[in-house]
């Protein structure tokens, strides 16, 4: 049970560096109130590990992996829209409405973005190996939230020190770079 863990734990904290769920929370990190976004991440990551470690010992669910990665593709690009023209200009926070600034939207973000990616293959190919669902579904779990809190701390900390202007062009531009790939991706398998 702890190799089970361990070995999670550690492939997929390796597995999500650099990862574009990694750097689309840096984005929501930069421009959104730390509670929501450690909210909205977290809910994100156990889903999608749940998923992957119930796929992984055997519960055979049958997803339209091209669709919803076109789907996810095109959400990226609506994201992108919304953090350059959503918010109006002169509102306080708390006025500007939830739209992005929800753990639902976060979390539906992230777990769309995490669909078929390796950090969630890795956790499916763990349970697999172990036949262990808990195990595999907290270690994996465990090194998300490593991972990402680099991430949020990161997004935390530049989005204290560049203008908002430059803020929400950068993450437009990851929000729509995502987008594309993810678009172009779910393309050739369709």
């Amino acid at each position: 049970m702890l190799e089970e863990f361990v070995a999670s734990l550690l492939v997929v904290a390796a597995s999500e560096m650099g990862d574009k769920t990694q750097l689309l929370v840096l984005a929501f990190a930069a421009q959104c109130p730390l509670p929501t976004v450690i909210s909205g991440v977290i809910l994100g990551l156990l889903s999608t590990n749940l998923m992957a470690a119930l796929l992984g010992i055997g519960i055979g669910m049958a997803l339209p992996l091209a669709q919803i990665k076109l789907a996810a593709g095109v959400l990226f690009l609506v994201f992108a829209g919304w953090t350059l023209w959503g918010n109006s200009e002169g509102l306080e926070e708390e006025k500007v409405g939830k739209g992005l600034q929800s753990p639902l939207a976060i979390a539906g973000a992230f777990f769309i973005a995490e669909l078929g990616d390796k950090t969630q293959l890795a956790a499916l190919t763990l349970a697999a190996r172990y036949q262990s669902f808990w195990p595999v579904w907290l270690g994996a779990s465990a090194g998300m939230i490593l991972a990402i809190a680099l991430a949020v701390g990161l997004g935390y900390f530049v989005g204290r020190r560049i203008p908002e202007k430059a803020l929400k062009w950068l993450s437009a531009g990851i929000f729509g770079i995502f987008g594309v790939i993810t678009i172009v991706t779910a393309w050739g398998g369709l």
